[in-house]
């Protein structure tokens, strides 16, 4: 008996954790911050970016600047700038008209505005699937379209052949709960698959890099690090506690 109770605790406490992407992730929220710094940049076209402050999407205000990966940096930079476009348009859709104009004392890495800002980039990733064509009009997944979308996406990394597949099928998982479990009772909130989708792609690349594609190891190990340590939140999988 209590052992299938601590099966069912585990399992309620897995939902919780792959539910959504909690932004504690802070490799990603590097990559995240940037675009944000970004994107607020380009609508507020007097405002000029402090990227000394502290901030931002963490539960601690510190500094971003760019990090090294472990592999794969041209192909994620490739990303950004393709979906550049698509991101200042849903950023503007997202904002919409408020501040338009830009707050005097506007700046985007301040811990008071955390909530907001996650709230934001979600969307964003949101309406960027959608314009691409691998979430749906309510932002859940389309699997044989994100299937596409990485095949095409990492075509020039050949080593990534060998871990495709997982990728695929563990980044759909989490989407789809990622949609499954969302708060639907904050009708502004929107759906947490896009978001999801890439930051599992981006783990995932990042802790399967094959030794021979990481130019820096020391850099890379540090970065692993960061992701394992996020990783520590999820249990093992149930099976395992099946063992006597």
């Amino acid at each position: 008996m209590n052992k299938q109770i601590a099966v069912v605790t585990l399992l309620i406490v897995v939902v919780a954790v792959i539910a959504a992407y909690e932004f504690n992730d802070p490799l990603f929220n590097q990559i995240l911050a940037n675009e944000l710094v970004e994107l607020e940049t380009s609508s507020y076209s007097h405002y000029r970016s402090r990227r000394d402050e502290e901030g931002v999407m963490g539960e601690k205000c510190r500094p971003f600047r760019k990090k090294k990966l472990c592999c794969a940096e041209e192909t994620f930079d490739d990303i950004h700038e393709k979906e550049r476009d698509f991101k200042r348009e849903c950023f503007k859709q997202v904002v919409g008209n408020k501040d338009k104009d830009g707050p005097r004392d506007f700046d985007p890495f301040r811990c008071d505005k955390v909530d907001k800002h996650r709230r934001d980039m979600t969307c964003v990733f949101e309406c960027v699937g959608q314009k691409k064509d691998v979430l749906d009009k309510d932002g859940n997944v389309k699997e044989s379209q994100f299937e596409a979308f990485i095949k095409e996406t990492m075509a020039k990394e050949s080593w990534f052949a060998s871990i495709q597949d997982k990728v695929v099928s563990t980044c759909l998982a989490e989407a789809k709960n990622a949609t499954a479990n969302r708060d639907t009772s904050d009708t502004e909130s929107c759906n947490p698959a896009g978001v999801k989708l890439m930051h599992c792609m981006f783990r995932e690349i990042q802790l399967g890099c094959p030794a021979e594609q990481i130019k820096d190891q020391k850099a890379c190990a540090r970065a692993r690090d960061k992701i394992k340590r996020h990783n520590e939140f999820l249990p093992p999988p149930p099976q395992f506690l099946n063992d006597d």
